[in-house]
């Protein structure tokens, strides 16, 4: 009779024969009061073909089943016939045992703290959806203000970049082109506004000097903005040559000719491709150069037919070509170009 009892305990704990090709399950649940689930049904179903088999949990609340060929299977939890848990697993047998741990206390504690984190995160969805929509704005302003400008439409891009200002307050790229645009426009006192405005915000930035010394030539402050220019060169060496070509044209453009010539000087030292340099230090040469007076011919300075010479030499078939063999035919000299442009030259500025 010893073998019937050992029986009747086997089947009381739900076992089920296991050769070496089968693998088991095994787990233990335990409730919402951290208690040993007495009771619960633990449903084992095949995925790739119709297969069931099912055990209860014990009063430790554990469950073991063996028998299990190796594949994909689902496991379930059920209490009072609701499903509560459930899980995949694939057995590969060779009595392999998978085991589990059920704690619904645990999956109940980490639902609520889920419920809870939802609306925050719903918030920071918002707030981030609202970031990329402004984002996107931005973009668009800019993009229909740098065109504008392209288009020599001012007022239109002053518009815009004055609408990305509404987005961005602070952004002092924005104010700096803002300001350019304003000096575009002639409304140059609302132009130096909003480039100093840019340098309060962004004090290091070689482009906000040179965008406000610009204009404060234009408005006849040369001094202060010579400094501003200069002081771009010097933070951003990298450009100073495009500073000092700046520097020259404002100059040149304020009747400042001696002047400006130093200045391309300058930038030319920085680069000697500077094409556009090279004819620009020609003009003013030419316009600092004393006036001949009677029948006499202009008197070129020193340098000047080099410089118209070396451009045509870097850029033949540049902006500013024509207009440099004019200058050398006044002067008296024959250009002397290159019979192909160099690659790396800059005509344009």
């Amino acid at each position: 009779m010893l073998w019937l009892f050992l029986l009747a305990a086997v089947c009381s704990l739900g076992l089920a024969a296991q050769s070496p090709q089968t693998g088991a399950f095994r787990g233990t649940v335990v409730d919402e009061e951290g208690k040993p689930l007495v009771g619960a049904t633990v449903l084992f179903n095949r995925l790739d073909y119709e297969f069931e088999r099912q055990v209860q949990t014990d009063e430790q609340g554990r469950f073991f089943h063996g028998g299990f060929h190796p594949g994909p299977y689902r496991i379930t939890l059920l209490r009072d016939g609701q499903v509560v848990w459930t899980t995949q697993a694939h057995m590969p047998g060779n009595g392999v045992v998978h085991e589990f741990t059920v704690d619904l206390k645990q999956l109940k504690e980490e639902a609520e703290q889920r419920a809870r984190l939802d609306p925050e995160l719903e918030r920071r969805r918002d707030a981030e959806r609202e970031r990329e929509a402004r984002a996107e704005e931005l973009r668009r302003h800019y993009g229909l203000a740098t065109r504008y400008l392209q288009e020599d439409r001012a007022q239109d891009a002053i518009e815009e970049f004055r609408a990305a200002l509404e987005l961005e307050p602070n952004n002092p790229t924005t104010h700096s082109l803002l300001g350019l645009a304003y000096g575009e426009a002639g409304r140059l006192e609302e132009a130096i506004a909003s480039c100093r405005r840019a340098l309060e915000l962004e004090p290091h930035e070689a482009a906000h000097y040179n965008n406000l010394g610009t204009i404060l030539i234009r408005t006849g402050q040369v001094q202060e903005g010579v400094r501003h220019i200069e002081q771009a060169a010097r933070l951003d060496a990298d450009r100073a040559a495009t500073y000092h070509f700046n520097l020259g044209a404002a100059l040149l453009n304020a009747g400042r000719a001696r002047d400006a010539a130093g200045h391309f000087r300058q930038a030319l030292r920085s680069d000697p491709t500077f094409a556009a340099a090279h004819f620009f230090l020609g003009v003013a040469l030419v316009r600092s150069a004393p006036r001949a007076s009677g029948a006499e011919p202009a008197r070129a300075a020193p340098g000047t037919v080099e410089a118209f010479q070396r451009y045509l030499q870097l850029a033949p078939d540049g902006p500013y070509a024509e207009k440099a063999r004019e200058y050398l035919k006044e002067l008296g000299a024959r250009p002397q170009e290159a019979p192909a442009r160099v690659s790396s030259a800059r005509d344009d500025h």
